[in-house]
């Protein structure tokens, strides 16, 4: 077997978890983003620590990226500490994201009908998905169990594309 037919098999059977279990799969996979903001903005802060030789992060860095660094390393713990403890919050995010992302998409749509050499279906295509993202995004704001619905249905669907795709 494959590799990528392992993942693709693998992220259906995670999405089949948390389909059946929302509440459960909605915490743990707000858990572990915020476990990864937490160790992101770890690595933020060594790279901004390594401007002054206080940390081994080798990269030549300015005084300014540094600190810039440094910063988003704090607000990147901050975060991932109120995602491991809030779940609520994971869903706001994602619901947000999903929002700004269906503008996004629409917008792109819209650029594309007017400009040459694209495809017009396309473009209308990239509308209409950019619609449905936007109602996604307001399922999200309902409540975790949209939020486990919308995972799940999206893992189940990309593990098939896996498992499957060459």
């Amino acid at each position: 077997m494959q590799a990528k037919t392992i993942v693709g098999i693998i992220a259906i059977i995670i999405g089949l978890l948390i389909l059946i279990f929302p509440f459960a799969g909605t915490f743990t996979i707000g858990f572990l983003v915020g476990v990864a903001f937490i160790m992101l903005g770890a690595f933020f802060i060594v790279a901004g620590g390594s401007v002054w030789g206080i940390a081994p992060y080798t990269e030549d860095v300015s005084v300014w990226s540094g600190i810039a660094f440094i910063i988003i390393g704090i607000l990147a713990i901050i975060v991932g500490f109120i995602l491991v403890f809030n779940l609520f919050l994971f869903d706001l995010l994602v619901g947000i994201y999903l929002y700004l992302f269906g503008i996004l998409i629409i917008i792109m749509g819209i650029v594309r009908l007017f400009q040459d050499g694209f495809n017009k279906g396309s473009a209308v295509l990239s509308i209409i998905l950019g619609i449905i993202t936007i109602i996604l995004g307001y399922f999200a704001l309902l409540g975790p169990e949209f939020v486990a619905i919308i995972i799940g249905i999206a893992l189940i669907v990309d593990g098939f594309c896996i498992a499957i795709g060459e």
